[in-house]
């Protein structure tokens, strides 16, 4: 029974999450629709723009804020389109915050790309011009990240209109040639058309006129084919005076007003675009005025002023307008009017800080005043249109560089693809030859290995050699030692024993025979201290006392060094030294230092050759030791206990010691003071 209530109950529970479900899809459902009704009316550019504010807000109302799903964040960014196109600037900042958090903590590279296009926008619309640039570069560098390429097309659009009006004509024919890239192979012609004018006008402006007009005529066939319209500016009409412009700029005046009154005859072109009709009456009147056609003036001017009211581009181009008001009345001699209209050309054009405008009106202005003239001149010449356009040029050079490489880059795209073949084998062809050299590497560690393992024992068996050397000097030492212990005791000890026996009779007997007997016996003592004399004498002969003995001693000594070491030896000595004359110690300590000296260069220097020189320079004997080796820093802090030891000697016979080293070289000098023996 109770299995039974338990099954019925989980029935129960089933229906009603179901019917709960589809209750709260249905809630969803209907909520997303509205949300979808709301945005297409706010969305709808024919209704009021308060309407339209009031639809935008109602959609925003729906959007559930507690969730941060894709559709939330698209929900978002339509209504921030929406406030933006009707610049609520207050709704705009309040959405994007949200859109911009939202996206952030999703990551969502597409709707971030989407935010800092919309902040673009604001600044633009606003005229804030580098924070625009700023936020569309941001924007592009998203778009990148995705597949919508429409949009970064687009933004590259946007960013070529932000240098056009910041006079960065390089920079926007750059940008502008990377959105044409996109779309000229899609369906998107009216695109086309507005980027192929955008081109045109910054060719015109970089005064490359042929492809200006190329691009103007190629545009014209688009809006012709395909009866392109735009609802803010007439395309045909805009083509055919920019076109015009240019036969103006290179100065054909005939050609240019042909063209001109082409666009003047567009039907309806001064209800839908009053503006370029007011930029066709003043380049119409600009080549009458150079052909001094003044047929229609000032009319023509009056009419383009009033049409050029409409908005800013067309209240900034009236200063060109008033220009040409201000050329006509000079050439008619009606100074005063010429005066007054370069005054008015002036003031519109400080107003929008437009280069080309401003000093398009500062040179009017100096040309009809005479007494403002220098004044005018100076300034005109200080801000001259040919050098803006060389500096504008050498800054924005990068920006070509960077279109060529975007260009490069694309094409080497498939080539990159079909390398990864060719790029898998060449690593597998590196990690080969890695292999085998590190199979080398560890073949010539185990020869290194092996070699250094002999060498140990070749060093064990010359430590041996030496134990065994010791070992006999040790044993001769003691045999020496035994010996004369043996002489001294066998004949010193016996000898003086027998004469203290002897002596010893004295205590007992004092007469002249005894004493007469022991007188023998005393010259016996002098026999035994001559005895015990020569073996002192044999124990620390003075090997030097003999007459030459020291030259040959040194001698030997260089033979010695020639036969056993690779450097080459050679004795100098001056015939004018007495070593018979001068003391065995100076002697001894003279040979101590030449041993040391020689030693280290047999075991530092590597030199070939060495000379050891004894001079004699009045009561000096000078020692010097050169060899022809690698030298050493004479400056540096270590120095051997061999150099300490000869320093050492030479003090203690109050000589004096230089030692002089380089790279090639090394040279000891000695100078020590002598007495003659």
């Amino acid at each position: 029974m109770n299995r039974l209530l338990s099954y019925w109950f989980i029935i129960l529970l089933v229906s009603l999450y179901g019917c709960t479900s589809k209750t709260v899809d249905k809630e969803a459902q209907a909520r997303n629709d509205s949300i979808k009704k709301y945005l297409d009316l706010a969305g709808n550019d024919s209704l009021d723009s308060k309407l339209r504010n009031k639809y935008n807000g109602k959609a925003f109302s729906l959007v559930d804020l507690s969730k941060n799903d894709t559709l939330t964040r698209f929900y978002l960014n339509s209504i921030s389109y929406n406030y933006l196109d009707i610049k609520n600037w207050v709704g705009f900042s309040k959405i994007e915050k949200i859109h911009f958090k939202k996206s952030i903590a999703a990551k969502d590279t597409l709707n971030l790309a989407r935010y800092y296009r919309y902040k673009g926008g604001y600044y633009r619309k606003n005229k804030i011009y580098d924070s625009a640039y700023y936020y569309y570069i941001k924007a592009e560098k998203f778009y990148k990240k995705t597949n919508d390429h429409y949009s970064l097309a687009k933004v590259y659009q946007l960013i070529s209109q932000i240098q056009f009006i910041l006079d960065d004509y390089t920079g926007a024919d750059l940008s502008a040639q990377k959105a044409y890239m996109y779309f000229k192979n899609t369906d998107y012609k009216q695109f086309q058309v507005e980027i192929l004018i955008l081109i045109g006008s910054t060719n015109h402006n970089l005064r490359d006129y042929e492809n200006a007009i190329k691009a103007f005529k190629t545009a014209i066939s688009l809006v012709e084919k395909y009866k392109l319209r735009n609802k803010s500016i007439s395309l045909k009409g805009t083509c055919l005076n920019n076109i015009g412009n240019a036969y103006r700029e290179q100065k054909k005046y005939n050609n240019a007003i042909q063209y001109f009154n082409l666009a003047l005859k567009e039907k309806n072109l001064i209800k839908e675009d009053p503006v370029i009709y007011g930029f066709l009456l003043n380049n119409l009147s600009y080549c009458k005025l150079q052909l001094k056609d003044y047929s229609g003036f000032p009319n023509l001017l009056f009419k383009s002023i009033n049409l050029l009211n409409y908005n800013d581009e067309g209240i900034r181009e009236s200063t060109v307008s008033y220009v040409y008001l201000s050329n006509y009345y000079w050439a008619i001699n009606d100074s005063l009017k010429a005066q007054i209209y370069a005054d008015k050309a002036l003031k519109i054009a400080k107003r929008f800080k437009s280069p080309y405008y401003y000093l398009t009106a500062l040179s009017n202005a100096g040309s009809v005043s005479s007494k403002k003239a220098p004044e005018y001149i100076k300034e005109y010449h200080e801000k001259n249109d040919s050098l803006l356009f060389v500096e504008r040029n050498a800054r924005n050079q990068f920006y070509k560089i960077q279109l060529e490489t975007d260009e490069i880059s694309q094409e080497k795209e498939t080539a990159i693809k079909q390398k990864w073949i060719i790029l898998t084998i060449a690593g597998a062809v590196i990690l080969i030859i890695a292999l085998l050299l590190i199979i080398t590497r560890q073949r010539s560690k185990q020869n290194k290995m092996q070699f250094q393992q002999s060498q140990q024992k070749a060093n064990e068996e010359i430590y041996d050699l030496m134990l065994n050397q010791k070992n006999k000097e040790e044993f001769a030492r003691q045999s020496e030692k035994k010996r004369i212990a043996i002489e001294l005791h066998d004949g010193v000890m016996n000898r003086l024993a027998s004469t203290r026996l002897n002596l010893n009779m004295l205590s007992y007997q004092k007469d002249e025979e005894t004493i007469n007997k022991c007188l023998n016996h005393i010259e016996g003592i002098y026999k035994i201290e001559q005895e015990i004399r020569n073996i002192a004498h044999d124990l620390n002969t003075e090997i030097f006392k003999e007459t030459n003995s020291f030259v040959a001693l040194l001698n030997d000594f260089v033979a010695t060094q020639n036969t056993t070491t690779s450097s080459k030896y050679k004795f100098e000595n001056d015939a004018a030294l007495d070593w018979n004359h001068i003391s065995s110690g100076i002697k001894m300590n003279i040979y101590r230092i030449i041993q040391e000296a020689s030693h280290n260069v047999n075991k530092y220097a590597q030199a070939t050759n060495v000379i050891i020189s004894l001079v004699l320079d009045k009561n000096n004997i000078c020692l010097s030791v050169t060899d022809n080796g690698k030298g050493f820093d004479t400056n540096a802090n270590s120095e051997g206990i061999g150099l300490k030891n000869i320093k050492l000697r030479v003090e203690s016979l109050k000589g004096k010691c230089v030692i002089k080293s380089n790279n090639k070289s090394t040279s000891i000098n000695i100078t020590i003071p002598f007495a003659t023996v």
